[in-house]
Parts: C-alpha cells; sequence; structure tokens
C-alpha cells in the first residue's frame, strides 16, 4: 500500500516535425520526408531513446496516393489501418515503480485540420509551395489505432511490470503516414507534434 501511495508521475516531452519536399503530380515517387525529434526531459528516473537519430523517412508520393481505395470506392480516413513508415521511442533504465506508460500526442500550434481532430495539420498549408489539405496520422503499432480520438484527445496506455525492462530497454512502436483531408494540391508538408510520455 505505501508503495502505492510514494509512487510519482514522470513526464517526458517530445517535439516531431514532420518535413517534406513536394507532392509532385507525376505518378512516380522521389525525395523523402524527415521526421525530427527533440526530447525535453521534465522529471525521469527513465532513459529516453530514439532511434535513428529521431529520423522518420517518408517518400515523396503523388497527388493520386489520395484516391478513393477499396470497393466501392471510399476516401481514405484518418482511421484506415494502411501501414506507414515506423519510428521506434524506447525506454531503459526504469525502476520497478513504473506500472504504465502513457504517450499523449497533440499538434504543437494546438489547431487541428478542420475536418477531423485525428489528422495533424501541415502548416505550410498556407504558405506559397505548401501542399492543400494533406497531413499525417500517427498509429500506435501495437493497437494499430490512431493516436487521436475522435475528440483530439490522446491516450495510449502501456501496461508494463518487472519483465517489461529485463532485457534493459523497451521499445514503443509507432507509424505515421499521409492523410488527407479534402482536395489536395502538390506543395510541401510540415507538421510540428508534441508528444509527452508520462509513467507512473
Amino acid at each position: 500500500m505505501f508503495y502505492n501511495l510514494w509512487k510519482k508521475n514522470r513526464t517526458l516531452s517530445l517535439i516531431l516535425f514532420f518535413f517534406t519536399s513536394c507532392f509532385p503530380f507525376v505518378s512516380h515517387a522521389e525525395g523523402d520526408l524527415n521526421m525530427n525529434i527533440q526530447a525535453n526531459i521534465l522529471e525521469t528516473t527513465c532513459k529516453l531513446t530514439l532511434r535513428n537519430g529521431g529520423s522518420v523517412h517518408l517518400p515523396t508520393v503523388s497527388v493520386a496516393y489520395f484516391s478513393d481505395r477499396g470497393s466501392p470506392p471510399a476516401p481514405i480516413l484518418p482511421t484506415d489501418q494502411l501501414g506507414g513508415y515506423p519510428f521506434t521511442v524506447s525506454l531503459s533504465e526504469c525502476t520497478n515503480e513504473v506500472d504504465n506508460i502513457h504517450f499523449s500526442f497533440a499538434p504543437q500550434s494546438g489547431n487541428f485540420a478542420p475536418t477531423s481532430k485525428q489528422v495533424f495539420i501541415s502548416e505550410t498549408s498556407e504558405m506559397p509551395g505548401g501542399a492543400n489539405n494533406v497531413g499525417v496520422v500517427i498509429f500506435s503499432k501495437k493497437y494499430n489505432t490512431n493516436v487521436l480520438e475522435p475528440d483530439g484527445t490522446s491516450d495510449v496506455n502501456f501496461p508494463v511490470d518487472a519483465s517489461t525492462f529485463s532485457s534493459g530497454m523497451t521499445d514503443f512502436n509507432f507509424y505515421v503516414r499521409y492523410q488527407n483531408t479534402g482536395m489536395v494540391t502538390a506543395g510541401k508538408v510540415t507538421s510540428k507534434v508534441l508528444v509527452s510520455v508520462n509513467y507512473e
């Protein structure tokens, strides 16, 4: 009982930066998109590690990528499990006091796409050369669900126990893909996502 009374919540904050070159009108892919992660550790008893220097490379795609799919054809939804491009957050050197890991995601600007609070908007859509009606969606690999709820809130919970960290490091895997929010025009996409990792 005293164990639970003395546990503290710890929070790690990350900022994800998504950048891309332009969406071409041709059908082949070229170039890539980089996701850079910066960590700001507020208080921690765990060590945070980001794979590949915190970068995720997404290929440039054509506007046709956003065409309706399936039979009968239907628009791609922010909740559709279409795969994506992986990134991993690893925790190590955690004490046995950790029972739950909570990831929450939010747009750094506080603004969501006008048509969906499950899409991280592009912040260059209003600038010259920016793609219109394109953002990104992030999924948990374990649950294969969008990290954002329909109301824009986020809490991806991973229950853990002493055996979770027995190997010294535990990976939490996510993936990201493009998502349209209307008729797409070619251009640059930039999204900034604030990630909070809370553990107790």
